[in-house]
């Protein structure tokens, strides 16, 4: 067992019983393994279409295949519960959160490889990309079959996973193989369709499987008739299901001839069954919607109510395609859900074996290490000196002849020691020393007369405490080989060791050492243990330091829900023990939070200073929603309008969730937003990105000017702004520094 130190001197050793304890310390470890890929208490409400549920412990995105590596490996050294998400459409996370890791690719994932008549039509789409935004392009690519992909708002890799489907389709329907990435081996694998286990709302993934991308087998079409198709399945979907914050079909319908999970829960009249801050839907039987700021416990409640009534009345058990995240087994259990993240499933459990393990082979739990074999056999001697060196203390393996030292004939005379040849030497090499036994030549002295040297005694009554003195004198037998063994120096005032040394100076204590000898009672210590304690637990439970007043600067953007929950966290703790560590890291976990400090004031104040990063320019995204990016080109908010204050960037750009960093061009463009002068910057119009060696800006003057690469940067502006100053913007149509020197063209 490991000891770790939580003090000077004092070392205790953790609870490895306490399940909580031993997870909460693997999780910190793994947090420290990943360094700056890995961020803390990263709210996931923002990450489900339900928008409830508490933080993740850790949070990774990956923006390539070594941050998946960077995870397998550190995994494999902490192992605690993983959750892979992708738009989190069929998600509802507990409201306490998920202690454990959530893993998101990042826009590597989101390729689309197309192609090109008379080629096959196959499409290869990346896990990260949207299905809505994979229909459409199938369509503008006159690519017929995947059409009902349109009304699923999830992700390729977690339809994948539950083979999600609509429309009288789904992923099994096209699907050919998936490019998975397994956690647990740090492997990747081609899987083809038939070794994934796929079923009606279900796979053999699991949470240790990464889907990279995926291979569809679709049909050459007709664009207008796709999109004909497409347009009628969104309309048929405004009709039928309500928006709002919901995770879409909650319950599977059931065998075929069994009817809609929806018609089935309409039959008993659930529509509009509330509980809390949850409700059965009025458009949708199926569907639970939840209220804005509502509580995932009361989804979860409503989940199980309802299957207990369609099973107490008509007898059908439902099964919930809803996956809870960071709840009880049991209480997913009544909901009829799978609980999703466990650390049982995330290293492998005891299951048999499906196709898709044997692709990746078992996982393999148990860390002993075999028994090791020596080809070819050592030679006798070689045997017989590593069983003499590695025997045991006291038993040390001779070669027959010898003869132990400790064992000396009767007839020797006591005291003599043999010479150096009459010392048998073992085979081998290495010649071994005999070994002698203190004990031994003590005994074969006592049995000699008056030359026998008399036990030599220390008088050390002087030095000792009362309670260390013993009831006789302490002895010391000298080696029988000692210069000073000799019996002339044995006797007292010879000048030899055998002297008493009498020196009261040694018993001379100063007076905090003496102060040390009073022995106080055991009972009085305790006590006044107790009364330390007691004194140290009034005082951090005196309501006098209980904290009140929390003033917060600096928060223009930040989320507000989370300075709410920061506050009401640290609202009433004692100001020596309120969580101010692990506020900042929540609070620090906001996009647009850089830094945060807190400070506590006697007796019941906490400061809280945040440090903002600052926006500098937007693009929007296939989903036609804004991504706001700071100078370094991190996505601080997604947002449905425009946000006019910030520089523009022209192009339709990869969608980005709040938090994640964009790609080399995106990042070039926001510093281009920031880097003009301030007069080019007022002639400004917008930055423009037609693809990641494609970079540059237009001015208000219609002048284009184009930067090219996403490199070097300063220098081209420097270039840009050199022609600017000479020349009068109104007549020069176009600049190009794209390839170092200036093209200008005045028309």
């Amino acid at each position: 067992m490991k000891w770790w130190p939580v003090g000077e001197n004092c070392h205790v050793a953790p609870d490895d019983t306490d399940d909580y304890a031993r997870r909460t310390r693997a999780i910190d470890r793994l947090g420290i393994l990943l360094g700056p890929r890995v961020r803390r208490d990263v709210d996931l409400a923002t990450y489900t279409t339900y928008k409830v549920g508490g933080p993740a412990s850790l949070f990774v995105t990956a923006h390539s295949i070594d941050d998946l590596h960077a995870v397998s490996n550190a995994l494999r050294e902490h192992k605690v519960p993983v959750l892979v998400i992708g738009r989190g459409s069929n998600l509802l996370v507990a409201d306490e959160g998920f202690d454990g890791l959530v893993l998101q690719l990042g826009d590597f994932a989101e390729e689309i490889v197309w192609p090109k008549r008379p080629a096959p039509s196959r499409v290869m789409a990346g896990g990260a990309v949207p299905l809505p935004v994979l229909a459409r392009q199938c369509a503008s690519h006159s690519l017929t079959g995947f059409e009902w992909g349109v009304g699923v708002p999830g992700s390729v890799g977690g339809a994948v996973r539950m083979n999600a489907g609509g429309h009288g389709s789904d992923i099994a329907s096209s699907i050919e193989s998936a490019k998975i990435f397994h956690l647990g081996k740090g492997i990747i694998a081609n899987v083809a369709a038939r070794d994934l286990g796929l079923r009606f709302r279900g796979s053999d993934l699991q949470s240790y499987h990464v889907v990279l991308s995926a291979t569809f087998a679709l049909s050459w079409g007709d664009q207008s008739a796709s999109e004909s198709e497409m347009s009628d399945i969104v309309r048929w979907r405004r009709e039928h299901q309500p928006g709002g914050q919901n995770a879409g079909s909650v319950f599977v319908n059931p065998e075929p001839g069994g009817g809609s999970a929806g018609a089935i829960i309409d039959r008993i009249g659930l529509r509009g069954l509330r509980i809390g801050t949850a409700e059965v839907s009025s458009k949708h039987a199926n569907f639970i919607q939840c209220d804005e700021g509502g509580s995932a416990a009361d989804v979860a409640d409503l989940m199980a109510e309802v299957r207990e009534r369609v099973k107490g009345e008509l007898g059908i058990d439902l099964r919930s395609e809803v996956r809870l995240v960071g709840f009880d087994d049991e209480i997913a259990a009544d909901a009829g859900a799978q609980t999703a993240g466990n650390v049982e499933t995330t290293l492998g459990t005891t299951r048999s074996l499906t196709a898709l393990d044997k692709v990746f082979g078992p996982l393999v739990t148990d860390d002993t290490l075999g028994s090791a074999t020596i080809a070819p056999p050592l030679p006798g001697d070689a045997v017989a000196e590593l069983r003499e060196l590695f025997a045991d203390t006291g038993a040390i393996a001779r070669p027959a002849d010898a003869t132990p030292s400790d064992e000396a004939p009767t007839d020797a005379t006591p005291g003599d020691s043999p010479t150096p040849s009459d010392s048998p030497t073992p085979s081998g090499d290495t010649p071994v020393a005999d070994v002698v036994d203190i004990s031994s030549v003590t005994s074969r002295g006592a049995t000699v007369g008056d030359s026998t040297p008399s036990p030599i005694v220390i008088d050390d009554s002087d030095h000792l405490l009362p309670h260390e003195r013993p009831e006789g004198s302490a002895t010391l037998t000298l080696d029988p080989t000692s210069p000073f063994s000799d019996a002339s120096t044995a006797v007292p005032g010879a000048g030899g060791l055998a002297d008493v040394i009498s020196d009261r100076r040694l018993g001379r204590r100063a007076w905090w050492k003496r102060i040390a000898r009073v022995r106080i009672s055991p009972l009085i210590g305790f006590a006044a243990l107790i009364g330390s304690v007691s004194l140290v637990l009034v005082v951090l439970a005196s309501p006098i330091f209980a904290v009140r007043d929390i003033e917060v600067s600096g928060a223009t953007y930040t989320d507000p829900l989370l300075l709410d929950k920061v506050r009401d966290s640290l609202r009433g703790a004692s100001v020596f023990t309120a969580d101010l560590d692990g506020a900042q890291r929540r609070l620090e976990g906001d996009p647009w939070v850089e830094r945060a400090r807190l400070s506590w004031y006697l007796p019941d104040r906490v400061v809280i200073e945040i440090d903002e990063r600052t926006p500098v320019a937007w693009f929007v995204g296939v989903d036609n929603r804004a991504r706001v990016l700071d100078f370094t080109g991190r996505v601080l908010d997604v947002l449905d309008g425009q946000p006019t204050q910030f520089v523009k960037i022209e192009g339709v750009g990869p969608n980005l969730p709040a938090g994640t960093v964009t790609t080399p061009v995106y990042q070039a463009a926001a510093q281009v937003a920031i880097a003009l002068p301030p007069d080019t910057l007022k002639r400004l119009k917008h930055v423009t990105v037609n693809g990641p060696e494609s970079l540059g800006f237009v001015l208000k003057t219609g002048t284009v000017v184009n930067l090219g690469a996403p490199v070097d940067i300063r220098n081209k502006l420097t270039i840009v702004q050199t022609v600017l100053t000479r020349q009068d913007p109104e007549f020069i149509v176009g600049i190009d520094v794209s390839g170092g020197q200036p093209i200008i063209n005045n028309g």
